[in-house]
């Protein structure tokens, strides 16, 4: 009789461009209440086109309760036909806490002491009353880890893939992918995600295998302003 593996893929997906974003000057962590820009939106719609178009079937939704990860994994959805009451929603998704630094303005936080100690303590680092990218990794993976194993039996069961969609922050799926992928913690902050890139990783029989990081193909179908003002 053939032994049957398990596959499962999970798909991290940066939500799209905020308000907090483009002023990049207050530091923003887990602000619930930041929205999308128009830009944000229009991002969110292109990486919903493309999944449909690519026509990807998801089996899991998770996402956190910022409003900026919500309002993409809405439109996304929408734009696949898919009921938004299939998002499963946590605490456990959301950004990075930077504690007593949120809404403060970043130069007076990053200071060159501070910056430092970021250099000394990489992953270990954080803000007073905040969290260290560890502690976000720490979290996350242990609310991933039971959608992962359900997903695993799952895919036995019916001898086929599983995928997750998670929709998500910077730092969160950094710290993510630092974990499953054991790279060097020194260099997390090196794993680029820009505004709705999907990061894909695989579960099977041959262990976790890395596909894809920062995918950002959809985005090049964004009409520049100036142009776009030209066409009116």
């Amino acid at each position: 009789m053939t032994k049957s593996f398990s596959r499962v893929h999970c798909y991290f997906i940066r939500h799209g461009e905020s308000e907090a974003n483009i002023q990049n000057i207050y530091i923003c962590g887990q602000s619930i209440s930041c929205p999308l820009t128009s830009l944000g939106k229009e991002q969110a719609v292109l990486l919903g086109k493309r999944l449909k178009y690519e026509n990807m079937k998801f089996d899991y939704f998770l996402c956190p309760t910022a409003i900026r990860a919500k309002q993409t994994a809405d439109i996304v959805l929408e734009i696949m036909n898919i009921d938004t009451s299939k998002l499963i929603i946590s605490n456990a998704l959301l950004e990075q806490s930077q504690g007593l630094w949120e809404g403060m303005n970043r130069l007076e936080c990053y200071t060159d002491e501070i910056m430092k100690k970021l250099d000394e303590l990489h992953m270990e680092f954080s803000a007073p009353n905040g969290e260290s990218i560890r502690m976000v990794q720490k979290r996350a993976i242990t609310f991933l880890e039971f959608y992962i194993e359900q997903a695993k039996k799952q895919s036995i069961e019916e001898n086929r893939e599983i995928s997750i969609v998670i929709f998500s922050h910077v730092h969160l799926i950094r710290a993510v992918l630092q974990y499953y992928l054991q790279s060097n913690p020194k260099y997390t902050w090196l794993i680029k995600q820009n505004n709705t890139a999907i990061s894909e990783i695989v579960f099977n029989q041959y262990g976790i295998s890395l596909v894809k990081v920062n995918d950002t193909g959809h985005l090049k179908f964004l009409m520049p302003e100036s142009l776009e003002k030209k066409l009116i």
